[in-house]
């Protein structure tokens, strides 16, 4: 019986181990395809890395799908720049991080945005320092209240999924 019953338990993994989970865009999102305006979301489809938040577009199975610029080449994604004619800004490090200026707790969440570089022509910059936390994953940020995921992460200065901060230093950044 106790033999039936591993074999069972193995032959279910197996079945289940062997359904592939590819990652599809969402549909969600499909008001912000094609129209060049940075609305996408990461996980929605795009045309080019002008549709996306975050400014990839990576190549997924022969179609773009928004990502962040540190997870372009993860589940099966083959980096930022689909659509984007052979140029791939977003395929590059970030944006500079917010800078320390000495002038610890001035980036506090107020909206006052003093304190730290803010990288001016990187897309996001108009949401770096206002606190009101429209600030997308891999945006600038100079307080967890920036950004809509509520992380700042403390190594880079950057919005980021807590989940995925708390594997380096955590959230937390005060330019």
């Amino acid at each position: 019986m106790v033999r039936i019953a591993y074999a069972t338990i193995l032959a279910l993994a197996s079945a289940v181990m062997a359904i592939p989970s590819p990652l599809t865009p969402d549909p969600a999102g499909e008001k912000n395809v094609g129209n060049g305006a940075g609305g996408q979301f990461i996980g929605g489809a795009c045309l080019s890395s002008a549709d996306c938040a975050s400014t990839c577009c990576a190549t997924l199975n022969g179609a773009g799908i928004c990502s962040g610029v540190g997870a372009q080449f993860q589940a099966g994604k083959q980096g930022c720049g689909f659509g984007d004619g052979g140029s791939a800004p977003a395929a590059s490090a970030p944006a500079a991080a917010p800078a320390a200026s000495g002038t610890a707790g001035t980036g506090n969440g107020s909206g006052s945005g003093s304190g730290g570089n803010i990288n001016t022509s990187a897309p996001g910059s108009q949401n770096v320092g206002t606190g009101n936390g429209q600030q997308f994953i891999t945006g600038q940020c100079l307080s967890d209240a920036d950004c809509k995921s509520g992380c700042c992460a403390l190594a880079t200065g950057l919005c980021a999924a807590e989940a995925v901060a708390n594997e380096g230093q955590g959230c937390g950044f005060v330019a």
